[in-house]
């Protein structure tokens, strides 16, 4: 999947999973997709991940709008795999530096 523009400076940069047929016990016969955000304000963010097997179209489609190391913090909405999966090399190519946001649960899950 390409990246998608939304809006102005707000882009789709998830991908689509073609492969799987099950997901939280829904038939899934076309696939699915996993959903990530990229908006370019004062600041730049990342909202969720994907997959982890996913995480290198992730980075291109990021790639593709710009250079992964220009987003300023990355926000995760909840720890499913399907949604934070690809966050450690995402934020490997991003800058382990950068803040990641998440509720409370979120960093007990992802620690």
């Amino acid at each position: 999947m390409k990246p998608v523009k939304i809006a102005k400076d707000i882009y789709d940069v998830g991908v689509t999973d073609w492969n799987i047929r099950d997901f939280h016990g829904y038939s899934t016969d076309l696939g699915t997709s996993y959903n990530a955000f990229l908006i370019l304000d004062k600041k730049t963010v990342l909202i969720d991940t994907v997959k982890a097997e996913f995480a290198d179209q992730l980075i291109d489609n990021i790639s593709k709008i710009i250079d992964p190391k220009k987003i300023d913090y990355v926000i995760s909405n909840h720890t499913e795999m399907d949604h934070s999966g690809s966050l450690p090399r995402l934020m490997h190519k991003v800058g382990e530096e950068k803040p990641l946001f998440c509720s409370k649960m979120g960093q007990k899950n992802l620690s």
